[in-house]
């Protein structure tokens, strides 16, 4: 629900973003280390920061004309039978697929494979991969979008929004600090703990927290 704030409010997560940037920066020409990055496995694998930057600035121009988010395709093919947000989804989805061909990700020697088994920096345990996706698809609808969405609404001046991505950033530091994160090995040894609360605490908001009409 839109209200009206200071718009000074709106500023705070675009200046944060562009002060990491600036320290991304400054630790790549001074040799910094200020902004963490991964020694080993798929967070070391990423482009170049003048690469990143071009390629975000075009995808995000990109999805913030579009309005393009996955909360908002399902929710619109449910009920108003809008298939517009639904197609950009499923695009983005057969683009990956050409392009992952193309570079040979899926080949013999590639980091893909079809099926379940033998992905990189999965496991097994399809309970809790059903459950925990179960769970974050349940809380992005209630926050009223994808993180993709939000990430622009963000960018946009949406306080609600930066919140949103601030959770994120604070869930990801919690979850690999507090054995709540997965690896090939299998789930974290708190996760399941962690899964439940979520789920009852998502279910509980949504049903005894709706708006009278």
């Amino acid at each position: 629900r839109t209200t009206k704030i200071h718009p000074l409010i709106g500023w705070i997560m675009p200046l944060v973003m562009v002060g990491l940037l600036i320290f991304a920066i400054i630790e790549t020409t001074n040799g910094l280390d200020f902004v963490k990055t991964s020694e080993g496995g798929p967070g070391s694998m990423y482009a170049l920061l003048a690469v990143s930057l071009v390629v975000g600035l075009v995808v995000g121009f990109i999805f913030q004309r579009t309005r393009l988010c996955t909360v908002g395709a399902w929710r619109d093919v449910m009920l108003v039978r809008s298939t517009h947000l639904l197609s950009g989804i499923i695009a983005i989805i057969i683009g990956a697929l050409v392009t992952n061909y193309i570079v040979g990700n899926f080949a013999a020697d590639g980091i893909y494979n079809w099926g379940f088994t033998d992905q990189p920096i999965a496991h097994s345990e399809h309970l809790w991969n059903f459950l925990g996706m179960s769970l974050a698809g349940l809380a992005f609808t209630l926050a009223g979008a994808c993180p993709l969405r939000n990430l622009i609404l963000a960018g946009e001046g949406d306080a609600d929004a930066g919140v949103f991505i601030i959770g994120l950033f604070a869930g990801a530091a919690f979850a690999h600090n507090f054995l709540l994160a997965s690896s090939p090995a299998g789930i974290g040894a708190n996760a399941p703990i962690a899964v439940g609360l979520g789920l009852a605490f998502c279910l509980i908001v949504g049903f005894f927290m709706r708006s009278k009409a």
